[in-house]
């Protein structure tokens, strides 16, 4: 059975650089679980402006390409790029960049296609 002091005195034992471990390691963890929820938002968004101009969102997904920190608005955020596949006739494949500051979508760029 564990005593109330012996658990004190581990926890006292505690030295900085677990710590600084754990800290790192549930930094690692929100980055990840953000990143999964704005690549997600990213889909989305993507699946409504394809539905929006009649083009078909190929693959129903979104990769990154680039994701690098910026600044914005004087704040210190991560500017994301999202890289997609879209069809307009159902043959030919063309691409398209989505890009997120933070969490906020900034910009849709769809390459030249068939009508």
């Amino acid at each position: 059975m564990l005593n109330t002091s012996d658990f004190k005195t581990s926890i006292m034992n505690l030295q900085l650089t677990d710590i600084i471990i754990v800290l790192i390691f549930a930094s690692m963890v929100y980055a990840w679980w953000r990143n999964i929820a704005i690549r997600e938002q990213a889909t989305l968004a993507v699946k409504q402006h394809c539905e929006s101009y009649h083009l078909q969102l190929l693959d129903q997904s979104v990769a990154g390409i680039k994701w690098w920190p910026c600044w914005h608005q004087g704040n210190l955020m991560i500017k994301r790029v999202y890289k997609f596949e879209f069809s307009s006739s159902g043959i030919a494949r063309y691409t398209g960049t989505i890009t997120f500051i933070g969490k906020q979508q900034t910009k849709i760029w769809l390459s030249p296609h068939d009508i």
